[in-house]
């Protein structure tokens, strides 16, 4: 294996060079696109974020944990107490009201589109690439609808693509130094994902895939692996930087986050110093961990029988893809007008978005195996793609609870990727293809106009409402928008 991996360095060091996609440190149509977007996702997190009262779905639980932690009397619940933490700090700024409670998930939910730019351009140092992913990202609703709340799921995927930047820009250091502290960061971004919800572990499965993916190639197909580009600097770190930034910091991060809340809470950990302090922690943490486990694998939230549903809302994770069962967040019917707050994904956007990913998937097979390649398509950056979306898709399939299409989130970020990585290719053609392309764009920012009034909770006319409702109970199979 050492044998191979010098070969493959020597090799690299050769010829990688002109195969990797040419780089600007200073694009200004990127820069000045990037913070376009940023400034109306942030506008539109922020844009009367008070409107609706609180509480609205789970933020009866998040705010009022964080509450708990600043009155010192925190109790344990079903996830880690990171995104509380981050809610909390927003109730010190702006107090105990709609503001306080939101302003946290509003402001790590705008930088969602900037990180996925992030993310797009370094991979590939495509500007239109990176911008319709960060475009397509703020014309999503279910993102929207999350970051207007004091929800938790939007710090998730903040965290877990600031660690693929932090990945790919360690990747593109040469020095020793400055590329372990970058991979280090990586690995603190995995640590506080994860210490979001424990299924920001699907990031580290990416990373855990894509290791698998790099070295592959470099053994069964070394010749092929300097079209890897940025990504077979994977195959050059040393067994120490990966066991340092990809093990010992997020797993060191993930345990030091604890630290408060077990100090707060009544079966934690003393203010000693001494060594009965560190066992009592130790014993605090395993308590906590039992209780996370019975907490996700009680009865009242495993059910899937469609007849005894836990919750009016669960969907199985089959379904997310095509958007078929979106949750309804808040329903007021105030002087017959609706006030409404559906967390519902842009339906052109997720739909063509699953699409690609079936074209990107099919592409690749073929190529695999029917030995069809397509370079417009398949890529080893589309690869990429397909293992940031499986690898925070794919396990839900196997989970016999009740679930929620927001846990499709982190998945979604790299759909909506797939998507502008072929209109991208659509649009640099000539004739039909490239005014195609145009069309998609302008369809998917159209839905999002269109669905706006049931992201916002703005009233509405009861007809305006069932117009955005395609989808009525029984009508469709599987299907179901109320």
């Amino acid at each position: 294996m050492q044998k191979l991996k010098n070969d493959l360095e020597q090799n690299l060091d050769q010829n990688l060079a002109s195969h990797l996609p040419k780089q600007s440190t200073w694009d200004l149509y990127l820069v000045l696109g990037s913070l376009g977007i940023f400034a109306i996702a942030l506008f539109l997190r922020l844009w009367h974020l008070d409107y609706v009262a609180y509480p609205v779905f789970d933020e009866v639980y998040f705010p009022k944990y964080a509450e708990e932690y600043l009155q010192g009397v925190a109790t344990w619940e079903g996830h880690p107490p990171l995104a509380k933490y981050l809610i909390m700090l927003g109730i010190i700024v702006f107090g105990h009201n709609e503001i306080g409670y939101r302003i946290a998930s509003a402001l790590f939910g705008a930088v969602v589109p900037i990180l996925t730019i992030g993310v797009a351009y370094r991979l590939t140092y495509q500007r239109t690439f990176a911008l319709l992913s960060g475009l397509f990202v703020l014309s999503d609703g279910l993102f929207l609808v999350e970051s207007r709340l004091g929800l938790i799921n939007v710090f998730l995927v903040v965290f877990g693509m600031a660690s693929q930047i932090f990945l790919l820009a360690g990747l593109q250091q040469e020095d020793t130094t400055p590329r372990t502290f970058l991979l280090c960061c990586a690995g603190l971004m995995l640590g506080a994902s994860a210490s979001v919800k424990w299924n920001g572990l699907g990031f580290g499965l990416l990373l855990f895939l894509l290791i698998l993916f790099i070295w592959a190639i470099a053994k069964f197909s070394p010749k092929h692996i300097r079209q890897t580009g940025i990504l077979s600097e994977l195959i050059k770190l040393h067994w120490w930087q990966y066991l340092l930034a990809f093990v010992i910091v997020p797993i060191a991060f993930y345990v030091l986050q604890w630290i408060p809340l077990l100090m707060l809470n009544s079966g934690g950990i003393s203010l000693k110093t001494d060594f009965g302090a560190i066992s009592s922690f130790w014993e605090a943490l395993i308590r906590v961990h039992q209780h996370i486990i019975w907490w996700h694998s009680s009865s009242a939230v495993t059910t899937i029988d469609p007849t005894q549903p836990s919750h009016p809302y669960c969907s199985s994770a089959i379904s997310w893809a095509v958007s078929a069962r979106p949750i309804g967040y808040y329903f007021q019917n105030q002087n017959g007008y609706f006030s409404v707050i559906q967390a519902l994904g842009n339906p052109i956007l997720w739909w063509l978005s699953t699409l690609s990913i079936v074209i990107i998937t099919g592409a690749s097979l073929s190529s695999r195996f029917l030995k069809l390649t397509n370079p417009q398509i398949t890529s080893p950056q589309s690869s990429y793609l397909l293992l940031g979306y499986f690898a925070n898709y794919a396990p839900w399939l196997l989970v016999k609870r009740c679930l929620f299409i927001y846990h499709y989130m982190s998945a979604a970020v790299f759909s909506f990727m797939a998507l502008a990585w072929l209109v991208t290719k659509m649009i640099d053609r000539q004739g039909i293809t490239r005014y195609l392309g145009y069309a998609i764009i302008a369809i998917v920012m159209l839905a999002q106009i269109f669905f706006s009034p049931i992201w916002f909770g703005f009233p509405i006319s009861p007809s305006d409402f069932y117009q955005r409702m395609w989808f009525m109970p029984d009508k469709v199979f599987g299907f179901n928008w109320i």
